[in-house]
């Protein structure tokens, strides 16, 4: 790949692992189960209280005391000759002997309006007044099945809706998370159209709305995106104001003087991370770290080469802030022969689609089509080609598009 005013070109998976582990994780906070959800816990989800809390009905019946047959009564404790019916889980009245299930009795009320509850013959069916359980039988003692302090979830999962139902039933009001990273998006260039057809030598801005969908994909907090004038002092002011952990950028990347990202990243004191990637599309993509820590990633203008920093830089920044795990690619056969790069040591990113065939994944390369994207859209994956590879019959990393 030409190297033109480009500094410490990487290869594609360098430049990826740079991504990953440039991103720290953001503090824990603890988070309301309302916006917990598609976070990661940054601690185990305990159990609170013994599970269950109390000796409890093991199944739906009666909690006896002493022999029967038994006055049902709605006390707190129990006397001899007493029952109270109970669900299953429902804690037992004090003084409680066993409890025998509903199945099991007849209830018959007296002349006094009283509840009489008679046991059955466990082989006849008939009422026997001698028969009684064994002490204890019926009954879930306290802490049976956990502990407090038991773990539910363990830290590092994601919260799904389970999770949520699960800390809510067990008293949680709040799960203590990694804090998901705020992410801004900027939008560099005067000639741009925010709507309409393209016009008067004018184009349609294709990435504004795009990044910043693609950013709470991966679980960032994404702000609207947002139009910034093209000029060096004012796309300074709006970088240094940006308060977010990710700033993304678009347009304006190429190393010529009317493009101002690198001059603007300097005069703020910018770290470079990484300063074009040797790929196809994609080579103008950058990564730098602000002073106070906040992340600049800037993305070519070009729709392709954009969508191919979001895959190489954007998805792995954000994951590794939000303490998620990587996404892993599949392996897949390549159908068609790749096409060569712009230089021989690109790495290629190609949209496929992806099929079953016997026990293979086969990836179908799709062309760009329509606006160089049409490919993208209608990808199942991006398919990985390594420099000098990419036969028909090879094998390549495939990463998944969601």
């Amino acid at each position: 790949m030409s190297t033109y005013g480009l500094e410490g070109v990487l290869a594609w998976s360098q430049a990826l692992h740079v991504a990953v582990t440039s991103g720290r994780t953001l503090p824990v906070t603890a988070a309301r189960l309302d916006e917990a959800a598609g976070n990661i816990l940054a601690r185990d989800l305990l159990l609170l209280t013994d599970d269950p809390s109390a000796d409890s009905a093991q199944f739906d019946g009666f909690a006896i005391c002493g022999e029967g047959p038994w006055i049902a009564v709605e006390e707190l404790h129990l006397q001899p000759g007493e029952c109270r019916q109970l669900h299953a889980g429902e804690p037992l009245p004090g003084h409680t002997d066993a409890v025998i299930p509903a199945a099991g009795v007849e209830a018959r009320q007296a002349t006094d309006g009283t509840f009489i509850v008679i046991a059955l013959d466990p082989l006849t069916g008939v009422i026997d007044e001698t028969v009684r359980p064994a002490l204890g039988e019926g009954i879930v003692k306290q802490a049976a099945r956990a502990k407090v302090g038991a773990t539910l979830v363990p830290a590092g999962r994601l919260v799904t809706p389970s999770v949520l139902a699960l800390a809510a039933a067990t008293g949680h009001d709040t799960v203590e998370i990694f804090r998901p990273p705020t992410v801004g998006t900027l939008v560099l260039g005067h000639s741009l159209l925010s709507q309409g057809l393209p016009r008067d030598g004018r184009i349609r801005d294709a990435l504004g709305a795009a990044v910043a969908a693609f950013a709470g994909s991966q679980g960032a907090r994404s702000n609207p995106p947002m139009r910034a004038p093209d000029t060096a002092k004012l796309l300074l002011e709006h970088i240094d104001d940006a308060n977010v952990d990710v700033l993304i950028t678009t347009g304006s990347t190429s190393p010529t003087p009317d493009n101002h990202v690198r001059q603007v990243m300097s005069d703020l004191g910018a770290r470079w991370l990484i300063d074009g990637v040797a790929s196809a599309p994609g080579t103008q993509m950058l990564l730098a770290k602000l002073p106070d820590g906040r992340m600049v990633v800037g993305l070519p203008g070009d729709p392709a080469a954009a969508l191919a920093g979001l895959i190489t830089i954007v998805a792995p920044l954000i994951r590794a802030m939000r303490g998620a795990p990587q996404i892993e690619p599949i392996n897949a056969v390549l159908i068609d022969q790749a096409p060569p790069g712009d230089y021989e040591d690109d790495t290629r990113l190609i949209p496929v689609q992806l099929q079953k065939s016997g026990t293979n994944i086969v990836a179908k390369m799709l062309p760009s089509g329509i606006a160089h994207i049409a490919g993208w859209a209608n990808a199942d994956g991006i398919a990985v080609v390594a420099p000098n590879a990419g036969a028909p019959g090879s094998v390549v990393p495939v990463i998944y598009l969601n």
